[in-house]
Parts: C-alpha cells; sequence; structure tokens
C-alpha cells in the first residue's frame, strides 16, 4: 500500500498467521520503500540485505513463499540495455538473498513511451510484455512470476476491456506461465463476478491472480475495513490462478480481512463447481444456517451456499476477542519499516486475477495445498500454503465518488501467490460448513482449531512500539528499531496508581459493533444503517416535539421520544464499546485502531447531544440545509455521513479532532443546559475567572457577581441555546449562544439588567474601585456596542468556557459543534 511500510517484526508476526490459517504467499512491494519504486535501481545495502535475508528465513520458516515485487515503470527505459542489465543487477542480488519468486509491476505509470522506446516499440504493452519475458527467463524461469498491468481493472481499459489493444497483446505476447494481476471491474470492485474473469482469462490467455483491493484503506485517512470478505462468489475459485488482498495500513486491524479470506477460500478450496456440490434436494446443515442467518437481514440475500460473509464474520471477531486479552505492550513490532506485505492464498490453476493496491492476496492452486492427512474441518481459514497475507502496496490519493463508484481512484501495487498444478476449492468455506453443523448440534470438536489460536498468546517480543513518525527509507535496520524504542514510554499503572479506567471487558459484541462501523467501502454494517436512519428520521420530524409547535400530537411526540430514547443507546453502545476497548490488555491492537475508534467516538457524542438538544429546545422551522461542499471537505465512512447530515456540515475544523498521543478512556459527556444546573455552571464560571489570581478579589457576598456578569445574562434570556460538559465529578464547561444578538440585547434591557441594578447598588466611583465593584459598575453603565453592519453578518452570539482540568482539546470543538448546531438549525 502507499503509505508507511509494516515493520520487519509485524511481517514476522503475518507469516505466524498466515502458517497458522492456511496462506502460503506474501508479496513484497512496499510502495514506500524507495528501492523497491523510486530509486528502483540502488542495490541493498548491507545491513539492508541482513534485513531482507532475515525476513525470507522467517517466511520460510512458515511455508510461506516470499515474492520480491519491484516497480521499475515509472522512469525505466524499456530499450535501454544498461537499464535492463540494472534490473537483473537489482534481482540478482535479491536472489542471493534466497528468494525465488519475483513480480514485475507496472501499476500506476504514465502510458506514454519516451521518444527512444516508440523507436523499438510499437507500443507500451509490446515494451512491457518484452522486458517482462527477458527477466524471467534470465532468472531461470521461475516457478511464480507476477506481471502486473498498466491496465489491472476493468476501468482502466481503453477503450473496454474485451477491446483493449494492451490486454490483448499481454495476452497474446506474455510467456503462458507468468500470472497476470487483475483487481477486477474498479480498482477497489464491490463484486467480482464469474463472468467478468471468464471474459478477462479469455483475453489474457490465462487465470488471472486477483490483486484485491476490498479491504485496503490507504486512500482515505478516515476510513478502516473490518468487514468480512465478500462479493466474490466461491466459484471464482477454480477459475483464478491465486486471489491477493491488499491489507488497511494498520497492521493489527487486518485480523478479519485475512482471516475471512481464508475462510473463504477453504469453504471452496477443492475448486468444485456449484451444480456439482448440492441439488435442491440436498440443503446442507451450512446452507440451512446460512438461509437463516439472511432471514430478516437488509442485506441481498446470499446466493452462495458454500460461504456466508456474516459466519465468516462471526469466526474471525470471536478468534479475534481473545487477542484482545492478551496482555501486549505497543513495542517493537509496530516500529515502521519499510517492507510491503501481502497475503495470499493459492487459487485453483487459472489465469491470474487482477490484484488491487494494497491487499491480502490469497492464491488458491488446483493442487491441495494442504496436508491430505489434515482433515478439512480442522482446517485453520489461512492455512492454504499459497495463501498471503496483505502486502504493503503504494496509495494514492483518490477522489471520493458516490456509492456507486469507486471508493478510490488509485492504482496499487498487487501481490500474488505461486500458482501450483491443482486448483483447490475454497478454505473458508469447509471451514464455516462443518463448524454450522457442529454448532447445531452442539458438538464443538471442529471448533478445536480455533479454540487452540484463541487459547495461543503472542510472546512478549512480539509486543508493538508506537511508530516513530518518521518514514526511514528503504528500510529501518535493527539500530534504527532500538534508537526509536528507547523514545517511547508505555503508560503501566504503577503501585500506587489507579488505570486509566476501569471498565468492563471486551465483549464479542463491542467487536461486532466496532466491525459494523467500520465494514466495507460500499456498505456500512447494520447497526450503522439503522443509526444513520433513526438520526434522519429524528432531524426530519423534529417540528413533532419543537418548542413552539402550536398542536402537540401525542403520540407522534411518545414515537419521537421513544425513538430517541433507542437512538440515545445505540450512541451509548458506541461509547462503552471506546471505553471498554480503550481499556484492552493488548495495547498493540488498541494503538492501531485508536484514531479510528477516537473518531466515530467523537462524532457520535456530538450528533447524540444534538439529538437531546433537538428533543427539548428546536423550533418547528429547524432547517437542515444541505451545502453543496467539495468531496474533500468531508471525511470518509461512517463519520463524515454523520458529519454531513449535522447543521453545520461544512465546518471542518471542529470534526478534525486528532486523538491524544496516549489512548485514554477518560469520557466527557455533553447535554443540553437545564435551570438546575445554574449552581454549577455560576461556580465553574468563578473558579475559571478566578484561576490564577493570588487573591480573589471577590467576598462571599457577591459569590454570584461573577456568573451573573459573564453568563447570567444568556443563561435567563436564551438557555435553549445552552449546553453543559460533564464529568464523572460534575459540570466541568459549558457553551452558550442566541441565534440573533440584537434582541437578545433588548430583551437584556428590559429585564436583566434592571433586575441586576437592583441586586447590585451602583458603587461610589469617586474612589479607586475594587475588581468587584468595577463590574458592579458595569451594570449601571451603557455598553458600547458593535455597529449594525456587523450584526447583520455575524448575527450569533456564543460563549464557550472549559475548566482548565479538562485536558482533551477535543472537547471544545465538540462543544462548538453541538452549540453552532443549534444556532444554524433555528436559523
Amino acid at each position: 500500500f502507499y503509505g508507511r511500510p509494516w515493520t520487519m517484526e509485524q511481517r514476522k508476526e503475518l507469516f505466524r498467521r498466515q502458517q497458522k490459517w492456511g496462506l502460503n504467499t506474501y508479496l513484497y512491494a512496499p510502495k514506500d520503500d524507495y528501492k523497491h519504486r523510486m530509486f528502483w535501481r540502488e542495490l541493498y545495502s548491507v545491513e539492508e540485505a541482513e534485513q531482507l535475508m532475515t525476513l525470507i528465513g522467517a517466511a520460510k520458516e512458515h511455508g510461506i513463499e516470499f515474492i520480491y515485487a519491484i516497480s521499475p515503470g515509472l522512469d525505466i527505459t524499456f530499450s535501454n540495455q544498461k537499464e535492463v542489465s540494472a534490473l537483473k543487477r537489482k534481482l540478482d542480488q535479491v536472489s542471493h538473498f534466497g528468494c525465488k519468486s519475483f513480480a514485475l509491476l507496472f501499476d500506476d505509470i504514465d502510458h506514454n513511451m519516451c521518444p527512444a522506446d516508440k523507436e523499438v516499440f510499437s507500443s507500451f504493452a509490446h515494451a512491457q510484455v518484452s522486458i517482462t519475458n527477458e527477466i524471467y527467463q534470465y532468472l531461470g524461469e521461475p516457478e511464480t512470476f507476477l506481471f502486473c498491468p498498466t491496465e489491472y481493472c476493468g476501468t482502466f481499459c481503453y477503450p473496454n476491456v474485451p477491446q483493449s489493444p494492451y490486454l490483448h497483446t499481454v495476452g497474446e505476447k506474455l510467456l503462458p506461465d507468468i500470472d497476470v494481476l487483475w483487481t477486477g471491474p474498479k480498482v477497489v470492485s464491490k463484486d467480482i463476478t464469474v463472468e467478468s474473469i471468464e471474459e478477462v482469462s479469455k483475453i489474457l490467455r490465462r487465470a488471472p491472480v486477483i490483486w484485491d483491493n476490498i479491504h485496503a484503506n490507504d486512500y482515505d485517512q478516515k476510513r478502516l475495513f473490518l468487514g468480512p470478505y465478500k462479493g466474490r462468489s466461491t466459484e471464482l475459485i477454480p477459475r483464478l490462478k491465486g486471489v491477493l488482498t491488499n491489507p488497511n495500513c494498520e497492521f493489527e486491524s487486518n485480523f478479519v480481512a485475512i482471516h475471512t479470506l481464508a475462510t473463504w477460500y477453504k469453504s471452496n478450496m477443492n475448486g468444485v463447481r456449484k451444480d456439482v456440490v448440492m441439488t435442491d434436494g440436498e440443503d446442507s446443515t451450512v446452507s440451512i444456517q446460512i438461509k437463516l442467518e439472511n432471514e430478516g437481514s437488509d442485506e441481498e440475500l446470499e446466493t452462495d451456499m458454500l460461504y456466508s460473509p456474516q459466519l465468516a464474520l462471526k469466526l474471525a471477531l470471536t478468534e479475534w476477542l481473545g487477542e484482545f486479552c492478551v496482555p501486549h505492550q505497543y513495542n517493537s513490532r509496530q516500529v515502521p519499516q519499510s517492507g510491503a506485505k501481502s497475503t495470499a492464498i493459492d487459487v485453483s490453476s487459472m489465469a491470474a486475477p487482477s490484484l488491487c493496491s494494497s491487499t491480502t492476496v490469497t492464491t488458491v492452486f488446483q493442487q491441495p495445498i494442504m496436508s491430505p492427512a489434515m482433515p478439512p474441518l480442522c482446517l485453520d481459514p489461512l492455512s492454504h500454503p499459497m495463501a498471503k497475507r496483505p502486502q504493503e502496496v503504494e496509495e494514492v490519493e483518490v477522489e471520493k465518488k458516490d456509492s456507486d463508484e469507486e471508493p478510490m481512484e488509485m492504482v496499487v501495487e498487487k501481490m500474488v501467490d505461486e500458482p501450483e498444478p491443482e486448483a483447490e476449492a475454497d478454505p473458508e468455506e469447509k471451514h464455516v460448513s462443518p463448524i454450522l453443523a457442529d454448532k447445531m448440534a452442539e458438538d464443538l470438536k471442529p471448533m478445536d482449531t480455533d479454540k487452540e489460536s484463541l487459547a495461543e498468546s503472542k510472546s512478549p517480543e512480539e509486543s508493538i512500539q508506537e511508530d516513530s513518525g518518521s518514514d526511514i527509507a528503504p528500510m529501518q535496520t535493527d539500530d534504527q528499531l532500538k534508537q526509536v524504542l528507547q523514545t517511547f514510554e508505555v503508560f503501566v499503572p504503577g503501585p500506587n496508581e489507579k488505570p486509566l479506567f476501569t471498565a468492563e471487558p471486551l465483549t464479542i459484541e463491542d467487536l461486532s459493533l466496532l466491525a459494523e462501523l467500520f465494514y466495507l467501502p460500499y456498505e456500512h454494517g447494520n447497526k450503522a444503517v439503522q443509526m444513520l436512519k433513526e438520526f434522519n428520521w429524528l432531524r426530519a420530524n423534529s417540528s413533532v416535539v419543537s418548542v413552539n409547535c402550536k398542536r402537540k400530537e401525542t403520540e407522534k411526540v411518545a414515537e419521537w421520544q421513544l425513538r430517541a430514547e433507542k437512538f440515545e443507546e445505540m450512541c451509548c453502545s458506541v461509547i462503552q464499546m471506546f471505553t471498554r476497548l480503550s481499556n484492552s490488555a493488548n495495547r498493540t491492537i488498541l494503538y492501531d485502531l485508536y484514531s479510528y475508534i477516537w473518531d466515530i467516538k467523537s462524532i457520535i457524542s456530538m450528533v447524540k447531544s444534538f439529538v437531546q438538544w433537538l428533543g427539548c429546545r428546536s423550533q418547528s422551522s429547524a432547517q437542515f440545509l444541505r451545502g453543496d461542499q467539495e468531496p474533500w471537505a468531508f471525511r470518509g465512512g461512517l463519520a463524515g455521513e454523520f458529519q454531513r447530515l449535522l447543521p453545520i456540515e461544512g465546518a471542518n475544523d471542529l470534526f478534525y479532532q486528532p486523538p491524544p498521543s496516549m489512548p485514554t478512556s477518560k469520557l466527557y459527556s455533553i447535554r443540553p443546559y437545564f435551570p438546575k444546573d445554574e449552581a454549577a455552571v455560576y461556580k465553574i464560571c468563578k473558579e475559571m475567572y478566578c484561576e490564577g489570581m493570588e487573591d480573589v478579589p471577590f467576598s462571599d457576598e457577591d459569590s454570584d457577581l461573577i456568573g451573573d456578569r459573564l453568563v447570567g445574562g444568556l443563561l435567563t434570556l436564551s438557555s435553549e441555546y445552552g449546553f453543559v460538559l460533564e464529568d464523572d465529578e460534575g459540570i466541568c464547561g459549558y457553551a452558550l449562544g442566541t441565534v440573533d444578538v440584537e434582541p437578545f440585547i433588548k430583551k437584556c434591557k428590559l429585564s436583566w439588567i434592571p433586575f441586576m441594578q437592583e441586586k447590585y447598588h451602583k458603587p461610589d466611583c469617586q474612589k479607586d474601585l475594587t475588581e468587584a465593584e468595577k463590574m458592579m459598575l458595569s451594570f449601571h453603565e451603557e455598553e458600547e456596542g458593535l455597529p449594525d453592519s456587523f450584526h447583520s453578518n455575524f448575527p450569533s452570539l456564543i460563549k464557550v468556557d472549559i475548566h482548565a482540568k479538562v485536558t482533551d482539546p477535543s472537547v471544545a470543538k465538540s462543544m462548538m459543534g453541538c452549540l453552532l448546531s443549534s444556532l444554524k438549525a433555528n436559523g
């Protein structure tokens, strides 16, 4: 993917997981390793060579095929023999490290050839094929050799897939044993159909290796994909040479992506066609369970009787939950290093399918890769030898599009596995069916492998360290790693210290909610969809509970309040999930997820507070304007959707709330102000005013003076726009405002000021006045107002104060968001 490469330790952990789950291939192609792409001619240094040799050795140790990929396409001159020799010299060096499998990537590059190449080659495709064939033969025709075309998905083919001269040239001229990568109809494909693969296979004259971007998130910093592998029928397996999948950039967030990919593959590992699997009268236990899973689901009915994405997700989350309980400090495994990773599962011997930029790759071969002695029931989802883990790939910024379009327009390098003679069916599907059958029979034996995997805890040396923030290219060496490690301190409660927060342990429901909030590129999970739907409804029907509604319809009011209460419960479940996750023992996983869960917690808290305000303060004329913002004005994913539904959708700076440097589970709540809060607001108002003063210049007799002067008018005359901030000790901040300051000032002069003049007598101006007396005097003197021209442009007034003990800077933005949303909603 594009972005900071994974560390060597993370890659080794990847190999361990691949071996455990049955995946067998790893493609090294980090876009940000400059010796992989930008400076591809440069040889690796001695220190870098040692790192790569160690990595290749670790892959072999775990039965993982290591594919080294190189991307020379940015600036290579195909017709220059010196350039070809430089490429051979570089790959010679890597082959001496023990690497036997290679990939040449020509994705994300300009289609135009230089003048020298135009004289020699009739087309760009001919130039690429010529050098690829030459390198393949020079290396001794390796068993696994992958080629990523520049036209690697349907939308990149000109004019289209069947009529593309580029693809036809690749199919005709590329040597038949070289596999071709393909990402599907789009860069990020929602669905990859059997028909589309058969079409491209015919043109390429070989089965493709899919380079899947379904879980790649390098094109949007606000999105994470924790949903299951889906949209790819298990019928594809016998038609593919392999599947590679590009991962989320954050290593630990790929557990579900890779686990469900393995389940998918194992569910049809032997490449059986659907019509042979079962007839209408032979409903297997798993097919019945899949049907049950889909009843009442908002998702389209699953037609694949071998693999259920929802069941695969449950299996993955159940096993992942065990990882959260394993104490693990954030250390060396997460220090940045430049190397790419990719996971792959071997698929039946077919033409290589296209792969997306950052994905795990699964290649299924026609020859069974798993030991025949091992019963299919006990296969771990990623145990297939060719199954590989996500590889790091370049990341390209892409414009956000509507849900029916690509979530990103990016070209990415792909990773592929080495094909074998015989194709295997989906490993994951087989894994699911036996488990389901046994579940229904209450016999858990087939799940023994899962139990074992849950019980397996990571060793302390696998712990991860927060990355240093600097991109060290092309790879970090051990010495650099040690230097980085010394710069981080991990919070561990001392003998007299309390933990950050005491919370219940993380539950499977929490993880399920997390996955549904961060689901897949083209869809949210069910709970996320439900929350969006409810918020939309509450917003659209807020007039029935508005303060100026002339005829209150009891039934409609009761319905609104009941749905608001249920929506608030859903919001609270998100916040509780955040709290429990923040206190999980495995800090390694937490650090990779934290910025995302912080983000969704912050926006959900703001939305929850706004709905509370709608229920008691909104006016029937409430406006919800949908501005025509530029696409980059909004963050992606579910948080972006909620932002667009708030009245202040375009106030991007208020929604940019970076998480704290160290995870914290301390929570603050924002709610509408009520008259009973006045004393507490006055108290903290005085505390904040007097903070830092050596001698407080106010007597107990004047205890209300500061509150009266600073917030009293707004609390009394404009309380409908008041919000208070609370922590576990009570109110610690407030946000007050009024829609139109001119009528507010008139009200103050008519009622509030006279009341204050009566309460505080005018002091004698002939003597030196104390601070308290100066404040009293202000009630008796005419204040100079702002010009009308100013009020006409900026009619609303706001006042936000937060106690110094609140160290979370995002709280102020959230309070501003709530207050400005309420002002905007009421005009």
